[in-house]
């Protein structure tokens, strides 16, 4: 039987995160772009955020706990410590090296499988344009128009 996607067999009946937990994963997505001031606006990335979200659950059903776990984390240090610093500690506290393996705590956990992966959704969405940026994998940014600039790398002298 041809499947049109990729779905895990361990995955049941499409589970849904709660509510709760999808608000604070969309507040740590927003986040990303006021960390390093995208300018863009965001609310045209929730159903593709949403897609996201289900799709990496789907393929790999670890995700459905990073996500809750990661929700939950999130909401504590906000609710200790403000927003701000909280998003500072999932942004910014990290290591130089990228660790592999099984992360050692809950907040690497995040940093890791929750904060990496929507920098680079966020990226990938748009938000690379901020950069002066024309193109990124998966996104092609416009057509061969006479006069505009080339959204490609040209062949140069060859």
């Amino acid at each position: 039987m041809y499947q049109t996607k990729v779905i895990h067999p361990l995955v049941g009946p499409r589970s849904t995160l709660p509510a709760e937990t999808t608000a604070s994963l969309w507040t740590l997505f927003i986040a990303v772009g006021d960390r390093w001031a995208l300018g863009d606006e965001p609310e045209t990335y929730k159903l593709r955020f949403m897609t996201f979200i289900e799709n990496r659950i789907e393929v790999d059903p670890l995700y459905d706990g990073y996500y809750r776990d990661g929700a939950a984390l999130l909401d504590e240090f906000v609710a200790n410590m403000g927003s701000e610093a909280a998003f500072e500690l999932v942004f910014g506290n990290k290591p130089k090296v990228l660790p592999i393996g099984i992360p050692s705590s809950r907040l690497e956990l995040l940093q890791r499988f929750v904060g990496n992966e929507f920098i680079a959704l966020r990226l990938a969405l748009g938000g690379f344009r901020v950069f002066g940026a024309i193109n990124y994998c998966g996104y092609f940014g416009g057509a061969n128009i006479e006069g505009e600039e080339t959204p490609y790398r040209e062949r140069g002298g060859l």
